[in-house]
């Protein structure tokens, strides 16, 4: 299950409207969150009627900001350019004290545990960047390169990484081995080998152990989590999705189970995109039994099945199903339904009825006869 979702709330009030002034401006704010003073420069990307604000720093972060927790804004003709690499290593050194870069194409990994951890985790979340990119231009859609190298921080063990985590997601900390926060745009998690906090970690030792942890039952579910917290990180940042936009969950989450499924006969634990999702699958077979009617509107119109634990299992795995089916049978179509939500502004709730007229704007009115096919074709899946 992603935390994506939970790990940031904040309420602006009614009347949001689109931030007028030039866009290319450079913005100052000072703020006062959680007892704390910052200043923070950026870019203004959303801006409420009551004068609360969203800014995106030149670190990737976005801060939504409330009236009351807005203490100054000013702006200057400067340009706004994100940090470049050397420079959001410098922010992040200075975060993270102790901790050891490790740099590749698309991504800084900061980590305090064996060097070999981090050139593993660096290995896979670049093979997920080059297949997301080519499975997605190969089908259409219109992605851009992340404005931001991506970032990922990788702690030593679950006690470090809970410690770190719980200020951002709360006691969810204690039972998630990774997570994407959608407001400081990094993926955070831990070494599922312990060699480091073991004081093992010898190059040999770790890769010894990461082969160990892969040829586990458990390693599945494992790769699995972490590739799919990286999904939204990706999708986030090339265009697909955007940050804080009211995307429905069935969308986001279904996407990223179908990104996720792991390949453990690679040393890297993955490289497969669109195979069938096991776990998902006998879920989603078990749910069938006791599905109710409407249970096709309600995943489009409503997000609540999703954060009920009672209901979530089902939720998500109805949620991959309906994924797979498009991505199977209705590949064009539902990329030009993505490029449409991708149009939807940050901080603006989509009715329910809303959600469904656009829904149907693409796959037609006859709810019915897509809950038919979709029901059919699931059964035939292997």
């Amino acid at each position: 299950m992603s935390t994506h979702r939970l790990v940031f709330a904040v309420v602006i009030a009614l009347g949001i409207t689109l931030f007028a002034r030039p866009h290319l401006a450079l913005d100052y704010v000072t703020i006062r969150q959680g007892g704390s003073r910052r200043d923070i420069a950026g870019k203004i990307e959303v801006e409420a009627a009551d004068g609360g604000v969203m800014l995106l720093g030149r670190d990737g972060a976005l801060w939504p900001v409330t009236k009351e927790e807005l203490l100054d804004r000013r702006s200057d003709d400067k340009p706004f350019a994100p940090f470049a690499r050397d420079e959001l290593a410098k922010q992040l050194a200075a975060e993270l004290p102790g901790f050891k870069p490790h740099q590749t194409q698309h991504y800084l990994i900061y980590y305090n545990t064996s060097p070999a951890y981090a050139h593993w985790v660096g290995s896979l979340f670049e093979g997920l960047h080059k297949a997301f990119y080519n499975y997605w231009t190969r089908r259409g859609a219109v992605l851009h390169e992340s404005q931001f190298p991506l970032v990922a921080i990788v702690f030593d063990g679950q006690e470090s990484f809970a410690r770190h985590a719980r200020a951002e997601i709360g006691d969810t900390a204690n039972s998630i081995i990774g997570y994407y926060n959608l407001k400081t745009n990094r993926m955070t998690m831990y070494d599922l080998t312990g060699v480091e906090s073991a004081g093992l970690a010898t190059a040999r030792n770790a890769a010894a152990r990461i082969n160990q942890i892969l040829s586990q039952p458990g390693a599945e579910r494992t790769v699995a989590t972490i590739v799919h917290e990286a999904t939204h990180q990706l999708a986030f940042n090339s265009g697909l999705q955007v940050r804080f936009a009211d995307v429905p969950f069935w969308v986001s989450e279904g996407l990223a189970i179908y990104f996720e499924t792991p390949n453990l006969e690679s040393t890297k634990g993955w490289r497969n995109i669109g195979g069938v999702n096991r776990v998902n699958l006998i879920n989603f077979r078990k749910y069938l039994s006791r599905r109710p009617a409407g249970s096709l509107e309600l995943l489009l119109c409503d997000d609540k099945r999703f954060r009920d634990p009672a209901t979530s299992s089902d939720a998500y795995a109805e949620a991959w199903a309906l994924n797979y089916y498009f991505l199977q049978t209705k590949s064009e179509t539902y990329v030009k339904y993505l490029a449409a939500l991708a149009q939807q502004k940050p901080l603006i709730d989509v009715e329910p009825s809303e959600r469904l007229k656009q829904f149907k704007q693409f796959f037609g009115d006859d709810l019915l006869a897509i809950e038919t096919d979709f029901l059919r074709f699931m059964r035939s899946v292997n």
